[in-house]
């Protein structure tokens, strides 16, 4: 490469332009949400690991295009930053953003894969989206199939992030039959488990609603922060259980990436 091509990565930064510069824009946007009440330079510059210099030319583009408000030393998101999100926010539809992680999910995996949502009125979750295994032996999902909440991963991880009203009167009235020798059927033992899918946000079930399958689940949520989906996993109880921890890994990454959030988030 001659000197000139080895240097344009470092110009185009310097003009504000390229990966990077996107990447520094996102990232003003994502750490500023955060703050309302706004940041300085030098909050931003330690936030986003850029040194001040950097910073300061991408948020003057900023400012000049009211993407970002100044008061004073502090920096907060602008009107069209917020006309931007509410035009992306209305472009939000669950099943055709989340098909893909599915996919992705499904491949990695070789099992099941299921988006489930909650039924508020029957309390159950109903599958809205499928993808079988192709192996001889799997679990066997159905478009429009429903399950209880008290017996299932993706039961499990609805119900633990509804409100608590929601939560507590389930817990409360709800019936909670025994499927098999494994469901849980008592209300405190359930409703420690529900605080375990909150702190968690993988849960596991191993043949509780039937006796030789498992599922597990991830919550996906929506542009609210509120849950929106299920995104569960089924396989039979060996297979399943000979690499569960690696599963739950695959599944709550792809859960994760699915709701926008960065790891750790």
């Amino acid at each position: 490469a001659s000197v000139s091509e080895r240097r344009r990565p470092r110009d185009e930064e310097r003009e504000g332009s390229g990966p990077r510069a996107m990447q520094r824009v996102l990232g003003l946007f994502d750490v500023l949400a955060d703050a309302p009440d706004g940041l300085s330079l030098a909050d931003l510059s330690e936030a986003l690991e850029t040194p001040k210099s950097t910073l300061i030319s991408t948020l003057k583009a900023l400012l000049a295009d009211d993407f970002l408000a100044a008061d004073g030393a502090l920096y907060r998101l602008g009107p069209r930053a917020f006309r931007l999100a509410a035009r992306i926010s209305s472009a939000w539809s669950l099943t055709p953003i989340v098909r893909g992680y599915m996919r992705e999910l499904a491949k990695r995996t070789g099992e099941s894969v299921g988006l489930a949502v909650l039924d508020r009125e029957m309390r159950r979750f109903v599958y809205v989206e499928i993808i079988e295994s192709a192996q001889p032996v799997r679990y066997a999902m159905r478009l429009g199939m429903s399950g209880p909440l008290h017996a299932t991963a993706a039961g499990r991880v609805l119900l633990a992030h509804q409100p608590d009203a929601f939560r507590d009167a389930f817990l409360k009235s709800a019936d909670l039959p025994a499927l098999t020798a494994h469901t849980t059927t008592d209300r405190a033992a359930l409703r420690a488990q529900l605080d375990e899918v909150r702190r968690a946000d993988v849960w596991t079930s191993i043949g509780e609603s039937i006796a030789d399958s498992a599922g597990m689940a991830a919550p996906i949520f929506g542009p609210d922060g509120e849950i929106a989906a299920a995104l569960s996993l089924g396989a039979p109880v060996e297979r399943l259980q000979a690499r569960q921890a690696a599963l739950e890994a695959e599944i709550a990454e792809l859960a994760r990436r699915a709701s926008g959030r960065l790891a750790g988030g």
